[in-house]
């Protein structure tokens, strides 16, 4: 793989030298990824937003600590965190009236997966 050159226009200094290829931080995000701790990762699997490794660690961290270590009541303060993100974003995005917002049973209601495609039976070529 070639390496990239800095264009000859800018000057040396701040940004000049970073490559947005490489991201915020230049830092390899799976290899992050791969060094959380379990748990966390098992949660990221099953979160809603792309969680950066790095911001979920912190909160993690953070959230671990006021439960005293307890994984599940830190867990269901990661879901509650993320839950309010969403709800600010969906506000700002798609106004007060979007469904996720509203009042009500249908908010009340855990949240199910929607069910898969059926299963559907091959046959012989045409």
């Amino acid at each position: 793989m070639r390496r990239l050159r800095r264009p000859a226009h800018r000057r040396p200094g701040a940004n000049a030298a970073a490559s947005t290829l490489l991201g915020r931080s230049g830092d390899n995000s799976l290899a992050e990824y791969d060094a959380l701790p379990a748990p966390l990762r098992r949660w990221l699997a099953e979160a809603a937003m792309p969680w950066s490794p790095r911001s979920a660690l912190r909160i993690w961290r953070r959230v671990l600590r006021r439960s005293g270590g307890d994984v599940a009541k830190a867990q269901a303060e990661m879901s509650r965190i993320e839950a309010e993100r969403l709800a600010e974003d969906v506000a700002r995005v798609w106004g007060p009236r979007h469904p996720y917002l509203s009042e009500g049973p249908a908010r009340d209601r855990p949240r199910v997966r929607a069910p898969s495609a059926p299963e559907m039976r091959r046959g012989p070529r045409r």
